[in-house]
């Protein structure tokens, strides 16, 4: 039996492990997965992913690491990754994930100008976006859960952009048609956001933004679970 493999990418925080699980387990939770399903890979402990021939879908999860650091475990999946690519096992890159993915692509990853995005934001499809097969399930607007300090500065060749915001011009792109990058949480939840706020008010407040009024501005949504459920329509019709 074909399995889903979630790359484990890092540990959330303490305050939300303790309560929520980790991030593998928001993405299961969130798009209501059968843990029978599911191969988790610790890329961190540099564990081996399954043979692509027993892989029928792959799902990135967010780290605290940096991409444009380039640390060593996170050179070895890339190399593996690069492998994927050439297959039509679909791939869903979420923040660390998504940015990953564009960098592998050939696109370029670093510090966003405009400073950390972290909170439960608007983003809107572009005209791309509005017929994919993935985030054309969504209205032209909607809302996504964000912790990130950096993002895809320059796009991949051949990758299309599918939704934006006015912080970061590439919040989803797809590339190849079975390959999507997110930098939003679909897998968050409105409690695991506020963690992320709390932790991050130094550098929200640095950044010149609200620190009050983005704590405010969270809220409870369902287009993350949407587009979940959506990719493992996917993952199963492929």
């Amino acid at each position: 039996m074909k399995k889903i493999v979630i790359l484990k990418m890092g540990e959330t925080l303490d305050s939300i492990l303790n309560q929520y699980g980790d991030f593998q387990d928001h993405i299961i939770n969130r798009g209501k997965i059968d843990k029978s399903e599911v191969v988790v890979v610790n890329c961190k402990k540099e564990e081996e992913p399954p043979d692509l021939e027993n892989i029928k879908g792959i799902i990135i999860t967010g780290s605290n690491s940096m991409v444009s650091d380039y640390e060593p475990w996170s050179v070895k999946i890339s190399q593996w990754l690069k492998l994927v690519v050439e297959t039509n096992i679909p791939v869903l890159g979420i923040c660390y994930g998504h940015q990953l993915l564009a960098d592998i692509l050939g696109g370029k990853v670093g510090y966003n100008h405009k400073g950390v995005e972290v909170g439960t934001v608007d983003i809107t499809l572009t005209d791309e976006g509005k017929k994919d097969k993935l985030l054309g399930v969504l209205p032209n607007i909607f809302k996504g859960h964000e912790a990130h300090s950096q993002s895809v500065l320059e796009l991949p060749k051949e990758a299309k952009v599918l939704a934006y915001n006015e912080n970061d011009l590439t919040q989803s792109f797809t590339y190849k048609n079975h390959i999507w990058g997110m930098q939003f949480h679909p897998e968050f939840l409105a409690n695991i956001t506020k963690e992320y706020i709390k932790v991050e008010k130094e550098n929200i407040i640095n950044s010149g933004k609200n620190y009050e009024e983005i704590l405010e501005k969270v809220e409870e949504h369902n287009y993350g679970e949407t587009l979940l459920n959506r990719f493992l329509e996917i993952v199963n019709e492929n």
